[in-house]
């Protein structure tokens, strides 16, 4: 949604619902993503409706520190296969490449899940090359 379409939403009359409330029925935020408003906000900006609806679209996260290498994870999503040729190039974006983790894929762990990695970089590697020899060509 468009930063104009979430302050429609916010400022539409909420009534005797909460802010929560009005969140979840108007822009779909709830759980999770509405504590992080909340609590980045503060009460004042939570409140304000330029303030949440800017928010929304830009809440700035700092990151004080990377967590122990103990606690580290691979996370799934990313970028999905049916966007991709045969080379692991963005159809829509050409000349780009995406390999390994910045892939849409149930990944196995350990050394596995670098194997893997490093085997996709690799078939890039000679995709891109010879995606440049092509444009070289022309």
């Amino acid at each position: 949604r468009s930063a104009e379409r979430v302050m429609k939403e916010l400022t539409h009359p909420r009534g005797a619902r909460s802010i929560s409330s009005h969140l979840q029925s108007r822009v779909g935020i709830k759980g999770v993503k509405a504590a992080l408003l909340r609590e980045t906000l503060g009460k004042e900006a939570y409140t304000d409706t330029s303030q949440l609806a800017e928010a929304i679209k830009a809440l700035p996260v700092v990151v004080k520190a990377a967590r122990p290498m103990a606690e580290a994870i691979s996370t799934a999503g990313g970028v999905r296969f049916e966007a991709l040729d045969e080379r692991l190039m963005l159809t829509s974006v050409p000349g780009v490449f995406v390999a390994g983790e910045m892939l849409d894929w149930e990944a196995p762990t350990g050394g596995y899940l670098l194997t893997a990695c490093l085997a996709q970089g690799a078939w890039v590697a000679e995709g891109a090359r010879d995606w440049l020899a092509g444009l070289c060509s022309k």
